[in-house]
């Protein structure tokens, strides 16, 4: 080649070779570069040597990389540029005329001028079959890598809510622990300074009862009545305890009927207004699920009375066909307005909600106070939840 093609060919290369190894560069703008560098090989080598098979195909090429690079409206502009090449060198005169060494090439015969047409028209039409092709394949490529992605995203977050939700449940379940060893220790210290202590000065009572008798006096009737009264006193106190282990009896309406007991000591306890009303069908064959409503409504009424300083507690029990809602409301200070409550009691309540298959939320009430709701579908049967069921801390009422 003259000089002239030559440095164009050179510089060309310069700049391919340039645009590999310079990282200062954005990818996008080197692949430009390089693309650039292509089409002036691909302009200059169709000229010069017009029958070359590695430049006729080369614009057929270079649209192909384009879509790779730097995607599909690129590479579609990159057809149209490369079938301009192809369809106007297949009539470029030849290099030595160009640069004036020889006198112009004689006119070709029609039938190579035609051949030459049909070339290049064949050409651009594999190109653009191709590059639809590669289009397509690159669109569903995408489609699926998004979509992977998505997936991808999506498994990492339930992950996450998996890993969290293990978490508190470990947490919760120490938490449940400790506090079922509290229980069983004040339960134990119940017992001991209560109905032993019962049954102790009734024992005393009957050895000096024995006393008497050995010594031959008739004890009086005021000594066997004081030994009953202290008996009747110790069988108080054993259901006291009975009663905070296991405060519903068997039935489907023990869960209203210990829920309205549980009313009657709030206010016999605290002197706080506290009433219950039970609305439709409420009563729960299930003993388990009795107990973890029984256990919920329990925790929000005391915290209640400790936390929310209300004047009025009402405990509902509203019984649907196809579900259950226990809402416990007060008119006192009301939920924390700077994030959600955390506390471990408003945890065991929403775990034992979750056992039940329902909902359990805390709001603002109308007004002022705080409402607790539980919704859970009516009828169906406790999960499993572990022997906090009966190791819950104690509450005064």
């Amino acid at each position: 080649m003259p000089g002239l093609w030559r440095a164009a060919m050179s510089c060309a290369y310069a700049v391919c070779v340039c645009c590999a190894v310079s990282w200062r560069f954005s990818y996008r703008a080197r692949a430009r570069g390089l693309l650039s560098a292509g089409y002036l090989v691909a302009v200059v080598g169709g000229i010069a040597l017009p029958q070359g098979l590695f430049m006729r195909t080369m614009p057929v090429i270079l649209p192909l990389v384009t879509l790779v690079l730097l995607g599909a409206r690129a590479g579609w502009f990159a057809v149209l540029l490369s079938g301009a090449v192809l369809m106007l060198t297949p009539h470029a005169p030849s290099l030595p005329c160009l640069a004036g060494l020889l006198p112009p090439d004689p006119p070709a015969p029609e039938v190579v001028r035609h051949a030459a047409s049909v070339q290049g028209f064949v050409l651009v039409v594999r190109m653009l079959a191709l590059m639809f092709l590669l289009d397509r394949f690159h669109h569903f490529l995408m489609q699926a890598l998004s979509r992977l992605e998505r997936e991808t995203v999506e498994r990492r977050k339930a992950y996450e809510t998996l890993a969290r939700e293990t978490e508190a449940r470990k947490r919760l379940e120490c938490e449940v622990a400790r506090i079922g060893e509290d229980e069983r220790r004040r339960l134990g210290q119940e017992i001991h300074d209560g109905v032993c202590q019962q049954l102790t000065g009734a024992l005393l009572r009957s050895e000096a009862l024995v006393r008497r008798v050995d010594r031959g006096e008739i004890p009086a009737s005021r000594d066997l009545s004081a030994l009953s009264a202290v008996l009747g006193e110790a069988i108080d106190e054993a259901r006291a305890v009975a009663r905070g282990l296991c405060p519903l009896e068997p039935g489907g309406d023990a869960l209203a009927t210990a829920l309205r007991a549980l009313t009657r000591r709030v206010r016999e306890a605290s002197g706080i207004s506290c009433s219950f009303e039970a609305v439709g069908h409420g009563d729960v064959p299930d003993t388990a699920a009795a107990q973890h409503l029984y256990r919920i409504a329990q925790e929000a009424v005391s915290n209640a009375v400790r936390h929310a300083r209300a004047g009025r507690i009402s405990v509902a029990l509203l019984g649907g066909e196809t579900e259950l809602l226990l809402t416990v409301e007060d008119d006192g200070v009301g939920p924390p307005t700077d994030g959600p409550a955390e506390g471990m009691g408003l945890r065991s309540m929403a775990h034992r909600a979750t056992l039940l298959g329902g909902v359990l939320t805390v709001d603002r009430a109308p007004g002022a106070g705080t409402r607790v709701t539980c919704r859970v579908p009516q009828g169906g049967p406790a999960r499993p939840g572990g022997e906090q069921d009966e190791k819950e801390s104690g509450h005064a009422f």
